[in-house]
């Protein structure tokens, strides 16, 4: 399962009520009291350590996925921004029209992650790329 850690709070208050738990009893369990179990439902006040207590109380376990984040340089960003402007003028479509195109339909990522390649090919080729990406994606544009 693939959750977000702004939504935890709200796991938690699912569980308790899935397990008849009021928000006295359940903090009594974790050291707390009703007004900090209040608050990490809600979202508030949730640190590892507190979210591991509740979790033990709770004989729940949870971990913790990371991921590097994708650094963009300069070179990345104005090839990107030509590939839109390029997009743009070939498919009849303001600037604007089209990032949003490229982003609903996957097109900005892969030039992100494709940089290494799609760079080294002529511009028409990385739109006629683009143009196949975006329609593999659901995208109307042939």
């Amino acid at each position: 399962m693939n959750t977000r850690i702004d939504h935890i709070g709200a796991l938690i208050h699912g569980e308790r009520m899935r397990r008849g738990l009021t928000q006295e009893e359940l903090g009594q369990r974790v050291g707390v009291g009703k007004a900090q179990i209040s608050k990490i439902e809600s979202g508030r006040g949730l640190t590892i350590k507190t979210v591991t207590k509740v979790l033990d109380a709770l004989s729940l376990s949870a971990s913790v996925s990371l991921h590097p984040t994708m650094r963009i340089d300069r070179r990345v960003i104005g090839y990107i921004v030509a590939n839109i402007g390029e997009f743009a003028a070939t498919h009849g479509m303001t600037v604007r029209e089209a990032s949003n195109y490229l982003n609903r339909y996957k097109g900005l990522d892969f030039l992100a992650e494709h940089f290494e390649a799609e760079h080294l090919l002529s511009l028409q080729d990385s739109i006629q790329d683009l143009t196949q990406v975006c329609f593999n994606n659901g995208g109307g544009i042939r």
